[in-house]
This record gives C-alpha cells, structure tokens and sequence, in this order.
C-alpha cells in the first residue's frame, strides 16, 4: 500500500498533545504534501519515500517560535508513526489514514 494519502495526526509536545493532519503524495521516490495544524498550514520539503518509511522537512510554528524540523517515520497499513526533530528535542507523532 502507497504512503499516499490524508492522515489525522497527533504530536505528543512537551505542552500536551497537539491534532492534525498529514496530508501526503507520492511520485516516485518524491513526496510532497502538507501539514495542516491550528498554528497553521506548512508545505512539507526535501520529502523522499522509501518503501514505507518517509522523510521529510518542515518549518513548523511553536509557542518557542518558528522551528524547523526533520520528520522520519513509517507507514504501515493506514497507521502512521513517526519522529519529528527540532532543535529543541524531538516529539513523537502519531496517526491514522482518512
């Protein structure tokens, strides 16, 4: 099954959990997208797809300010787990396809 698709997403930040959604898309071993939170919308960039497993950048809005980020994770089935790094540590996220 393609990492493709719309998932609704949950980040566990040190400030309690934060929803939203991941929306992905796939051509090739490129993939592109958006992160769609209440902080606002972030073009995902330098996303590259390996079977599964993901990859990708974001500048992503903070209580601490603009951070940027580098997100690893996998699909497996319609779930989503992954890892997102920030200067400031890292955060676990975690989801289920629309």
């Amino acid at each position: 099954m393609s990492v493709a698709g719309t998932y609704r997403v949950r980040v566990k930040t040190p400030m309690g959990v934060q929803e939203g959604r991941l929306i992905l898309q796939v051509a090739g071993e490129l993939l592109k997208g958006t992160i769609e939170s209440p902080a606002g919308n972030v073009e995902i960039a330098n996303g590259k797809v390996k079977g599964n497993n993901i990859e990708f950048a974001a500048g992503i809005r903070t209580p601490f300010g603009f951070l940027n980020a580098t997100v690893t994770g996998t699909v497996e089935g319609d779930r989503f787990s992954g890892i997102a790094r920030l200067p400031i540590g890292t955060v676990e996220i975690d989801g289920v396809r629309e």
